[in-house]
């Protein structure tokens, strides 16, 4: 065969290759979309493992209802939002105290500065008290977990170093009472300048550094499985320095760690509520109110995600919450846990 017979015959065929081609892709994603459809439509089965069986639900001590509040959904999405069908829960065991305690405690207020030779000393069950007039120290002997003030008279104008030296004064002072846990090493901080306010007898944020009489750094966990921490102030944590500046020399002013370990590779897989769930639990009433501007009732909420919650108290679990995020600094949690798997 010459080639141009060749060429001749391939010209005519041409059209009948182009059109079973064209067949042949119609009917490979026919079967591909009708094989989607079909998944699509089985029912969906989550991996669920609640080794704890049922669990209390999360508390936050300063908290109130979200009764009475009016609220408005503004968000991105325009509904609410469910993140996830399931959510690992941690286990967080609690310490106890073990034999030398009394040393690591005495050491820990020698680093403050307390005469313990002369300081006033008290076991109040599983805390250590110290107070000598000037400051006070609260350590508890099994977690070892402190609060700490110092009522240091305050100048109305204070010089302070770069944020990072700043940050870097805060670890030190930590790492000095040997209270850095590893996994707040690995998380992130804040850094707020404040202002004494007499009026309500503590500390106010200031955003303009020259008014500030002192910088607060706050330690804050590390996102867990991609899911931001939160803590019960949310705008704070409970594990942060308070320090003044006077040439150079920071002095601690208030300090406290309150972080309980968990067990990273003991954790329980539980079914969660969904985010129309949690919106209606929010305005029924049901949510936990951590922050909000005194007077406003009306509240539109701009946010709505899924977060665990890092608690300030003793509590058995680190588990997730749905977090709700207003206008007006209103802030409000929702235990995001079925209903099934909680103690009533």
């Amino acid at each position: 065969m010459t080639l141009t017979e060749l060429s001749y015959y391939f010209r005519k065929a041409l059209p009948f290759i182009l059109l079973f081609i064209l067949i042949f892709f119609i009917i490979f994603y026919s079967v591909k979309l009708y094989l989607i459809v079909l998944e699509s439509n089985k029912p969906k089965v989550s991996y669920t493992n609640p080794i704890f069986g049922k669990i209390s639900l999360p508390q936050v001590k300063d908290s109130t209802s979200s009764a009475g509040f009016n609220f408005t959904l503004d968000t991105i999405e325009g509904v609410p939002v469910t993140a996830t069908d399931t959510g690992k829960v941690y286990y967080l065991p609690q310490t106890t105290p073990k034999f030398g305690y009394r040393e690591k405690v005495f050491l820990m207020a020698k680093t403050f500065g307390f005469d313990t030779d002369r300081a006033n000393y008290h076991l109040n069950g599983r805390e250590a008290v110290f107070t000598d007039g000037q400051q006070s120290l609260t350590v508890d002997i099994g977690s070892f977990n402190f609060s700490y003030k110092n009522n240091l008279v305050l100048n109305d104008q204070a010089s302070f170093p770069s944020k990072q030296e700043i940050e870097n004064k805060a670890i030190d002072f930590l790492k000095s009472i040997d209270r850095y846990p590893e996994e707040l090493a690995r998380g992130t901080t804040n850094i707020l300048y404040l202002k004494y306010d007499a009026a309500v007898s503590d500390f106010v944020n200031v955003e303009d550094v020259n008014q500030a009489q002192a910088v607060e750094v706050d330690f804050y966990r590390p996102n867990i499985d991609s899911y931001s921490v939160v803590t019960p102030r949310f705008f704070n944590s409970q594990n942060y320095v308070i320090m003044t500046f006077e040439n150079n020399q920071e002095k601690i002013i208030k300090a406290q760690v309150s972080f309980f370990e968990r067990t990273e590779d003991q954790y329980g897989v539980y079914p969660l509520i969904t985010g129309d769930q949690a919106w209606e639990k929010l305005k029924s009433g049901q949510a936990m109110v951590v922050a909000a501007t005194k007077g406003v009732k009306n509240i539109t909420i701009k946010k709505m995600e899924l977060s665990y919650l890092d608690p300030d108290k003793y509590q058995t679990y680190l588990q997730p919450v749905y977090v709700f995020i207003g206008a007006d600094y209103f802030v409000a949690y929702v235990p995001a846990v079925k209903e099934d798997y909680i103690t009533k």
